[in-house]
């Protein structure tokens, strides 16, 4: 009776040994073959797709542990997440419809990083970048088409915001001077601020112009979001 179990139990281990050998053996030459960056992107998540670009989980980590996007930065973990995959998405609509011949000086992009790097610190800067296995050259790829997209924007809607007198008056008389009632200061004379009010004025004329133009190109475009993945976020 010993024998019998001693002798089926083996005949069933040896299979499940080679077994385990084989994808052990499959894991490592993948991970030799591919290196530690590729082979984290074999099993990353992704999280949307936009025409036959992939943005992966990983891409919104480091959107948020570099602080590529601090206007983005409110609400909890999740929705910041959420936040960074629409500006993400919109960045690739963008750029993939533009036609002008726009490009990224390598000035552009040195400032940028330089003020990524000054902003973390050396050290936390250092250790966020091995965190994700980031060479300066990978992290220049999302500085560059964040870069892109807002050279792409000014160009065609920085020159092209105008301002009349009358926009200004009700500015000042709608929103500046009641916010400045309710922080309990006084209200400066217009002529004084009038370049303040025009700046602010355009600023909203263009993030609106901004917003309707990105929702046309999307319908232009096919974009697949996973929200089954981004739903098993897990607030941190």
């Amino acid at each position: 009776m010993s024998s019998n179990i001693k002798h089926h139990t083996s005949s069933f281990c040896f299979p499940l040994l080679r077994l385990t050998f084989i994808i052990c053996s499959l894991i490592i030459v993948a991970f030799c073959f591919y290196g530690v960056n590729s082979f984290s992107q074999i099993i990353d998540r992704i999280v949307a797709v936009v025409n036959d670009q992939v943005i992966t989980l990983t891409d919104l980590r480091i959107a948020e542990a570099f602080s590529l996007y601090e206007d983005e930065l409110e609400g909890e973990s999740k929705e910041r997440l959420l936040s960074f995959l629409e500006r993400i998405i919109n960045q690739k609509v963008v750029i993939e419809a533009s036609s002008e011949d726009i490009s990224v000086s390598a000035q552009e992009l040195e400032a940028e990083l330089r003020d990524v790097a000054e902003k973390l610190g050396p050290e936390e800067f250092q250790k966020k970048r091995e965190e994700f296995g980031l060479e300066l050259e990978d992290l220049k790829l999302y500085l560059k088409e964040k870069i892109l997209y807002k050279n792409i924007l000014s160009r065609r809607f920085g020159q092209r915001v105008m301002v009349n007198l009358e926009e200004i008056e009700n500015h000042y008389e709608q929103i500046y001077i009641p916010l400045q009632e309710k922080k309990g200061l006084k209200s400066r004379p217009m002529m004084e601020i009038l370049d303040e009010i025009e700046s602010a004025i355009k600023q909203e004329k263009v993030k609106k112009q901004t917003a309707d133009w990105i929702d046309n190109l999307k319908k232009q475009v096919e974009i697949e979001i996973r929200f089954n993945d981004l739903n098993e976020i897990e607030d941190r």
